[in-house]
């Protein structure tokens, strides 16, 4: 397969890493109050509708606006769920989703920004197997998110009457490029708190202050909105997950956005791949400057393009301008490492939707099927526990909705 050139250059330049100085001095003070606000939050408990005495919750409401449209009927890109109260209504999603995660998905608690799925079957432990869907960047493509969800939701309910776990992985890069990101992100946060087992949302690399404040994104929620419902956004991407770690039958499989990080001695100028779980992250941070080298890379490295496998490279710095681009030997040191056998990610575009490296352990999803003028055979990963070498990749444009 050849590579279409699609590649990022200088997406993190000067210019870009100003704006995001500029946006998080000047919303230090909300972040200071969001924080404060959560805290209260987690201590009191549940999260009320403001002036709301039915039980119905605000997630219900969300799932609800969002369940009426499809892919050849999207929402108006200008109007949200409430109308002239939809800035309070996607406050408090997002105060629900952010609590979720903290209290029971990714707790501050947590030494490292990596979740474990357990689904080895012992003699002792019984687990049912799994069929994980998994999901590159949409970028706002609101019409492959609603076949994706349509099919997700189909799934989940034949998996509940035939004894199967579904797991549903959104690999990062939810907003910017598309106009439609912010509903997009509303109805993506929408399904899964409603179905809160079922789905997992990783941090992509625009899912950061200074990204998503200069592609498009942050623009459209400021125009629309104010600067505290970004920074609301910016707050709560911060305490995303940036890993997965699936453990089967036939192996282990690793679910990330960006690609392999290492860590480079400036005297020598030699590397090593970390062992995540007891490398020193400092990953939640809205902006990507205050972030570890390890959580910026794993937001943003690639594999080298048209990789050879004569090829004697290691890695080299990356066109984006950040972070590094890696080959084989980087990649299956990691691998070793850290116990996996294959990775998924998403951050390249390809024309075919796809991108397998290095013997076809390395792939790339992308599910955005039409990005920024460019048409792309949008795909996403359809995996069994059971034996995780036979993975799908499948057209989205061939499911319904």
């Amino acid at each position: 397969m050849e590579h279409d050139d699609f590649f990022e250059r200088n997406e993190y330049d000067e210019s870009t890493r100003r704006i995001g100085q500029k946006y998080h001095r000047s919303l230090e003070p909300t972040f200071i109050s969001i924080e404060e606000t959560q805290t209260k939050m987690i201590l009191e408990g549940k999260t009320k509708r403001i002036g709301q005495d039915s039980e119905k919750t605000i997630v219900d409401e969300f799932w609800k606006f969002y369940s009426q449209f499809s892919s050849t009927n999207p929402p108006d890109q200008d109007k949200y769920y409430g109308d002239s109260a939809a800035e309070l209504n996607m406050t408090i999603l997002i105060r629900e989703f952010q609590k979720y995660y903290l209290e029971s998905v990714y707790p501050v608690s947590y030494p490292v920004p990596v979740l474990i799925f357990p689904h080895k079957s012992t003699k002792s432990n019984i687990r049912p197997p799994a069929k994980y869907f998994l999901v590159g960047d949409t970028h706002g493509s609101f019409s492959d998110v609603v076949k994706l969800i349509k099919h997700s939701v189909a799934e989940i309910e034949k998996g509940f009457n035939e004894g199967y776990d579904v797991k549903v992985v959104f690999i990062g890069d939810i907003v910017d490029r598309g106009k439609w990101d912010l509903h997009n992100l509303l109805y993506i946060m929408a399904f899964n708190l409603k179905f809160k087992k079922n789905v997992l949302i990783l941090r992509g690399n625009h899912e950061e202050m200074s990204i998503s404040a200069n592609y498009g994104f942050g623009r459209r929620v400021m125009e629309h909105f104010s600067e505290i419902l970004f920074a609301s956004f910016c707050h709560l991407f911060k305490d995303l997950p940036l890993i997965s770690i699936s453990h089967c039958d036939n192996g282990s499989f690793l679910c990330l956005h960006g690609g392999i990080p290492i860590l480079i001695n400036p005297e020598s100028g030699e590397y090593e791949v970390p062992l995540l779980n007891t490398y020193p992250f400092n990953n939640r941070q809205v902006w990507i400057d205050e972030m570890d080298p390890i959580s910026q890379q794993i937001l943003w490295n690639d594999p080298i393009l048209n990789y050879s496998p004569e090829s004697s490279e290691k890695f080299y710095d990356s066109r984006r301008g950040i972070g590094y681009t890696f080959g084989e030997e980087v990649f299956r040191s990691f691998c070793m490492k850290n116990h996996v056998d294959f990775v998924f990610r998403g951050h390249q575009v390809f024309s075919e939707g796809f991108h397998k490296d290095f013997d076809d352990r390395l792939v790339t999803i992308f599910s955005a099927s039409d990005y920024v003028k460019k048409k792309i055979d949008a795909r996403f990963v359809e995996l069994d526990s059971t034996n995780i070498e036979n993975y799908t990749i499948r057209r989205i444009g061939d499911l319904s909705g």
